[in-house]
């Protein structure tokens, strides 16, 4: 599904950036500096063509984009780790 249909889902509505920047920093994604504050980037590995992976989230819980680029986070979370998507959000929502 993509990440529009998947921002609807009642999980991704109920997560928060804080437990999705806490997995990404238990497993390994390094936060780099990005000019805007409004958000952070995170990268791990390299894909196909050499590129960085990346996953930008938001800085803050209440921007309008936020359940957007939360289920964006864990969609391709999901591709890497060949999990499902309802594997990652209970590993995010499980995660101490």
């Amino acid at each position: 599904m993509t990440p529009e249909v998947l921002s609807t889902y009642p999980q991704i509505q109920g997560l928060r950036v804080a437990k999705v920047v806490k997995y990404l920093q238990q497993n390994y994604w390094v936060e780099i500096n990005h000019p805007n504050t409004r958000l952070f980037v995170f990268e791990k590995g390299v894909d196909d063509q050499g590129k960085p992976i990346q996953i930008v989230l938001p800085s803050q819980d209440d921007y309008e984009d936020t359940p957007y680029l939360l289920s964006k986070a864990v969609n391709l979370l999901s591709v890497i780790e060949s999990v499902s998507f309802q594997e990652i959000v209970n590993a995010i929502y499980s995660n101490r």
